[in-house]
C-alpha cells in the first residue's frame, strides 16, 4: 500500500512540474534523471487524462468521460 502511494506522489509531482514548468523544461529534466523510468508510463497516462499534479488526485482510465459528464 505504501509502495503504490509514493507511487503515485512521484507521478503526481512529474505532472505538476510539466503543468507547471512548461514541455521544454520538463524534457530537461527527465532527461537528467535515469531513474524516472519506472514513473514515466503512468505519468503519460496521467497528465493525457487531465491530471497536472493536484494533491491526492489519481485519475482512473474510464472515468473521465462520467467525470466531465458530471462537472467534476
Amino acid at each position: 500500500m505504501y509502495e503504490q502511494a509514493r507511487h503515485e506522489c512521484a507521478v503526481r509531482y512529474l505532472c505538476y512540474l510539466r503543468h507547471k514548468k512548461g514541455l521544454k523544461w520538463f524534457r530537461n529534466y527527465i532527461a537528467e534523471k535515469e531513474n524516472l523510468h519506472k514513473y514515466f508510463a503512468d505519468y503519460q497516462e496521467q497528465y493525457s487524462l487531465g491530471n497536472r499534479g493536484e494533491w491526492g488526485k489519481w485519475i482512473l482510465k474510464g472515468t473521465l468521460s462520467l467525470q466531465q459528464g458530471l462537472g467534476i
